[in-house]
């Protein structure tokens, strides 16, 4: 897991690099975010799909060959569909962030100005190289809890930003910070392949448990933490059950609701809790039914199961858009407005479906539902909003 090699090097990035001007800037001048906020941040950028072109992100200047590497995931690719964004020493590239002085606003938008993306070599000494595209432990950890400075260091972003905790009080999105070497976010105590330790959010170019050499889920050892790992909290965290317990829900229970605020995907957990275990993801712009509501969580029916997913992550539907089933169980999908034409499928209770069309007497409503298109009649639907 060692990213610098030693304080020397941390020297010579300090001489060598391009660094961004001094800021007037503070932990007091940050806005708060949830451990829910947070994880939302991370995940986002952990599950980023993005496509690499080894002629439009894999040429460097000459002059800068020697002093960068390319992550591992790019070797002998000419195009690939990729998850999270690659490891690069001094950068800072999030989906809302970008590195200092690039003429890009954010990752992607560096990937389609043809930015050679990533760099993990941590030996040469040179901090961030001018032209290249990603980000680093230190970048991650700014990217993940909104952090709005000048790249920081492992060191100073625990200096600036975070409290010193106990290590047995440390909870899901507290940070465990190696200064001058590297940092991660924790998410759980576990065991991995008989190994204990903690599994983590992080940018690395390490490869020991597998993934990619960039942002990812990823595990550390107990071994490891004790070689000098501090647990810290960052100062303007704010838990999620205190954050709204006296804030009105954006949508009631009882409804449908979309995914929206999230970049792909929501986490869809077990209960009403950060640390609860994530069934699965649900979709950004997934209609979802809201069955219940607790502390700024809400119970959802997804693929016929129920969890649950932070509140902030759902808003109202358009109206006038979606319909649900009225006065019936199971409801016929035909092919044409009539009840003699072929069932092309279903619409069942806790179901919605989009409205595309209506028939030419206004009775049948064109609907679509799972890929499926056709006409289900009005006397048994009722719009959802």
């Amino acid at each position: 897991m060692k990213i610098f090699k030693s304080k020397l090097l941390v020297t010579l990035f300090l001489a060598t690099s391009i660094i961004a001007p001094i800021q007037s800037v503070n932990a007091a001048s940050q806005q708060s975010i949830t451990r829910s906020e947070s994880e939302q941040r991370a995940l986002n950028i952990i599950n980023l799909t993005w496509n690499y072109s080894a002629d439009k992100n894999g040429t460097l200047p000459a002059n800068y060959t020697s002093s960068v590497t390319q992550p591992s995931q790019f070797k002998d690719t000419t195009t690939v569909t990729t998850t999270g964004i690659p490891y690069n020493w001094g950068g800072q590239d999030s989906l809302d962030s970008n590195s200092y002085g690039s003429p890009w606003l954010n990752f992607l938008d560096a990937v389609n100005k043809g930015a050679f993306t990533g760099n993990v070599n941590t030996d040469a000494g040179y901090g961030y190289i001018s032209g290249t595209a990603g980000i680093d432990c230190s970048g991650f950890v700014q990217a993940t809890f909104n952090i709005k400075d000048s790249k920081l260091s492992t060191s100073s972003i625990f200096d600036t930003y975070f409290t010193k905790i106990n290590l047995n009080d440390i909870k899901h999105m507290d940070i465990l910070d190696k200064p001058y070497d590297h940092v991660v976010i924790f998410d759980k105590w576990g065991t991995l392949n008989g190994v204990n330790g903690a599994f983590t959010y992080e940018s690395t170019p390490d490869q020991t448990y597998g993934g990619i050499q960039g942002t990812k889920k990823y595990f550390i050892s107990m071994n490891e933490i004790n070689k000098g790992y501090i647990a810290g909290r960052y100062v303007n965290i704010v838990e999620d059950s205190s954050s709204t317990s006296n804030i009105p829900h954006p949508v009631n229970a009882g409804i449908f609701a979309k995914i929206t605020n999230v970049t792909t995907a929501a986490n869809f957990r077990s209960k009403a809790s950060t640390d609860s275990y994530i069934i699965g993801t649900t979709p950004r712009d997934t209609i979802v039914y809201l069955i219940d509501y607790s502390a700024g969580w809400y119970q959802i029916s997804y693929n016929g199961q129920a969890g649950w997913i932070w509140g902030n992550l759902i808003t109202s539907i358009p109206s006038g858009k979606y319909v649900a089933i009225n006065k019936a169980y199971q409801l016929n999908i035909r092919n044409n407005p009539s009840t003699s034409a072929a069932i092309v499928g279903y619409l069942n209770q806790n179901q919605y479906a989009e409205v595309i069309d209506y028939s030419i007497d206004g009775k049948w409503l064109k609907i679509r539902i799972n890929g499926i298109e056709g006409y289900a009649s009005g006397a048994y639907l009722r719009y959802i909003y």
